[in-house]
Formats: structure tokens, C-alpha cells, sequence
């Protein structure tokens, strides 16, 4: 799980923005790292795919709505369980993928050299209820401006 805020932090930095990373190995560190984020005075959240996150997803958004923050998640479901934004691959077509493998091997093909893929289909989720919740934040977006 250590790669993924790297590289997070990578983009966030050639964007310009300034990151805190804060870890949590199980749903008891949630509240701490929380209080670590307004101790930082953090804007927003963006809550990596990890299956603990996941699964706690509705608890990680509770947490973080009551902290103010605005969350971005890595699956579209996590914004039905509470979080601002999600976005990542579908999860019906990531299922899909490994059934046509498995088919191509019983046909004969062979599994070294089948190609490696990746996912081609996303989702992209707003929960509203969660946006009023939050209510206006950040500084006002020019649609017409590219940023």
C-alpha cells in the first residue's frame, strides 16, 4: 500500500498541491488519523483502494463528512457509502475480464501468452447528499476557465 500515496504525492506535486499522508492499519487508527487531519488543517481527502477502505467505506465517509472534509474514493460505490467523489473501474467488467481468461486457457491458449490488460471501463460518482452536507468549499470554479 505504499506505492499508491507516492505516486499520489507525485501528481499532487506537479499539480502544485501541498499533501499530508496519513496512515491507518485498521478501523481503531481511523479516529486518530482523522484528528491528525485537522491538526493539519487538511481541505480534503483522498482515500486510496485499499479492501480495509473499502469495506469501511461508509464509516471513512461519516468520519470525514463530521471533519468538513470533501473525499475522493477509487471506486464509484464508495460515493453510494457516503464518500464526495468516486471514480475507478468498473467492477462487472473487472470481473468479466478474468471469465474470458479462464475461457481462452480451456480453449488451449496459453497463459504466458495471454496479454496483460487493464481496465478500460470507469465510473465516475457524485453523492449530492453528501456535497450539501459539506456545502460550498474551496475557491469558486469557472467553468469556462479549464480549471
Amino acid at each position: 500500500m505504499q506505492k499508491a500515496p507516492r505516486e499520489a504525492q507525485r501528481v499532487a506535486r506537479e499539480l502544485g498541491l501541498e499533501t499530508d499522508v496519513f496512515y491507518a492499519d485498521e478501523p481503531a487508527d481511523y479516529v486518530a488519523a482523522f484528528a491528525g487531519m485537522r491538526m493539519a488543517r487538511s481541505e480534503a481527502l483522498v482515500i486510496i483502494s485499499a479492501p480495509d477502505f473499502f469495506r469501511d467505506a461508509a464509516l471513512l465517509s461519516r468520519l470525514a463528512l463530521e471533519a468538513g472534509l470533501p473525499t475522493v474514493c477509487e471506486w464509484a460505490s464508495m460515493a453510494r457509502d457516503g464518500c464526495l467523489i468516486g471514480y475507478g473501474p468498473n467492477f462487472a467488467e473487472l470481473w468479466r475480464r478474468p471469465a474470458d481468461y479462464v475461457a481462452r486457457i480451456l480453449r488451449g491458449a496459453k497463459p504466458g501468452e495471454l496479454p496483460i490488460e487493464q481496465p478500460t471501463l470507469f465510473e465516475f460518482a457524485v453523492n449530492l447528499k453528501t456535497a450539501k452536507a459539506l456545502g460550498p468549499h474551496g475557491p469558486a470554479v469557472d467553468p469556462g476557465s479549464g480549471r
